[in-house]
């Protein structure tokens, strides 16, 4: 537990569970510089076991809009602002509706949820089976991308996670290259996360202390952040798309793990 400025931080925490707070939202961060994506999967599914799933869901979409000014930069430079564009018209509306179901589920479902949702968007992807719709989807472009804006918005606001693994499916027809695809992901993630942490404060979920937590671990993140985003540099597009799936099976094993077990 800390005391800041009458507010109290991690409040009922031991000093393990703090530190082993700070260790998590690192190397979590870290997989995030390195993608532009693939923090909340982790930090919600670690931060679960020390914070309750509730508390990392709150503390992760904090921590995490602040610590993506960082990369906004790379995003602006590299990403397909026409294609974002499109996806936000229906993400905010979409998100609002989910935040709405987030306050009334419990912590095994959403768990189990976001799981599910970030390995069937890796299967679709490793399996190729969305590849044979790409003539109709750049042909109606305008169709699909609200289709895909919807359903991703809906998961990031009940879930928190799993939302951007879905949208990458339909970014890897605009945005086939690393740079292109990571720099859109950004620009994507940051729509989703501000909007979603509005909605969250709109809805009374985020208070004084789920902000003093967050700043209090933001260090540690902004530091790993950094060190990945130089380790992207030198990947090639093969390692870094194999890297990608491998993070996100994981975190999504992890989430079915842990709502199976009561969340």
């Amino acid at each position: 537990m800390v005391q800041i400025f009458g507010v109290t931080a991690f409040e009922g925490a031991t000093l393990i569970q703090v530190l082993s707070l700070v260790v998590i939202f690192g190397a979590a961060f870290f997989v995030k510089g390195v993608f532009g994506y693939g923090a909340v999967p982790l930090l919600i599914v670690a931060g679960s076991f020390v914070v309750g799933p509730h508390h990392a869901v709150l503390l992760a979409a904090v921590t995490n809009v602040m610590s993506h000014i960082q990369f906004i930069p790379d995003g602006l430079r590299y990403g397909r602002r026409d294609v974002v564009l499109r996806l936000t018209i229906v993400l905010v509306p979409s998100i609002a509706v989910g935040v709405l179901i987030f306050a009334r589920i419990s912590g095994g479902a959403l768990s189990v949820l976001a799981g599910a949702v970030i390995l069937a968007s890796v299967l679709i992807d490793a399996r190729g089976w969305l590849e044979p719709l790409r003539p109709l989807v750049e042909k109606h472009v305008r169709i699909v991308s609200p289709v895909f804006g919807l359903v991703a918005g809906l998961i990031s606001g009940v879930i928190g996670a799993g939302s951007i693994s879905f949208i990458s499916l339909f970014l890897k027809f605009f945005a086939p290259d690393r740079e292109t695809f990571r720099g859109t992901l950004i620009l994507v993630t940051a729509v989703v996360l501000v909007w979603r942490v509005c909605m969250l404060a709109i809805a009374g979920e985020i208070g004084l202390q789920i902000v003093t937590e967050a700043l209090l671990l933001l260090g540690p993140g902004l530091i790993t952040g950094l060190v990945g985003r130089r380790v992207s540099k030198r990947l090639s597009d093969r390692t870094f798309f194999t890297a990608f799936q491998v993070v996100l099976c994981c975190g999504a094993v992890v989430l079915l793990f842990r709502g199976a077990m009561g969340g």
